[in-house]
């Protein structure tokens, strides 16, 4: 079992929503160097608190400890850090996924893979990109893709357990709208709801269109 939150695609840790700690740790003394991974976690806190409006240099630098100058040693400007950080986000969720995938050989355990990563995604910092992509074409096309890039790994993953191709495709598309629709259901989404929810798709899918490998939901969270 995954954990329960992940930072977007990024190191897991669990669900919070204060304010954002600084990422530089003092250790013997000295203070150590913070790099472009730090400011895309604390964006992605940032995102979930108070949506892209939030996501400014002041804010970045309070959050991190940091100052300005250390902000303009990896981003050329805000503008230029939402574009790193939306190909951060997309880019290692498909990191993730693949690494994941490829650790697991068999078919049915890798869509338990896959459904945990779903079910562990930084959800509230993923509402306010989805809100964001409403006003930016920039922002829009990332998520389309990494939308599109879902679907089709939740389609190839049904594929390889027998579903039929037209069945699997649509699979992956009802995939990716449970997973919206559970984002916008509340303040915060719940991650045991959403768990239940593909639970029981899966089901249904094995039980109509599946080969003679249909596991219940018990045997699924075992």
């Amino acid at each position: 079992m995954l954990p329960e939150h992940t930072t977007g695609y990024g190191a897991a840790r669990k669900p919070d929503h204060t304010e954002p700690r600084p990422a530089a740790a003092v250790q013997n003394g000295r203070v150590e160097a913070l790099d472009q991974h730090d400011y895309f976690d604390t964006g992605m806190q940032l995102l979930a608190l108070g949506g892209v409006r939030a996501v400014t240099v002041a804010r970045l630098c309070s959050a991190l400890g940091v100052t300005k100058g250390s902000f303009y040693h990896h981003f050329r400007g805000v503008e230029d850090y939402k574009t790193q950080l939306l190909a951060h986000w997309s880019s290692e969720g498909e990191r993730q996924v693949l690494v994941a995938a490829d650790a697991v050989a068999d078919p049915m355990e890798r869509l338990t893979v896959l459904r945990e990563l779903g079910i562990a995604l930084h959800h509230e910092a993923e509402v306010a990109i989805r809100a964001w992509s409403r006003t930016d074409a920039a922002a829009w096309s990332v998520r389309e893709k990494v939308d599109a890039a879902r679907e089709r790994t939740v389609a190839e993953a049904y594929r390889e357990v027998g579903v039929a191709t037209d069945v699997a495709q649509m699979l992956g598309r009802l995939g990716v709208a449970v997973l919206v629709g559970a984002q916008h259901r509340g303040e915060a989404t719940d991650r045991d709801s959403l768990r239940e929810m593909y639970l029981r798709l899966h089901e249904m899918t094995m039980a109509t269109w599946g080969t003679d490998r249909v596991h219940t939901s018990k045997e699924l969270t075992r």
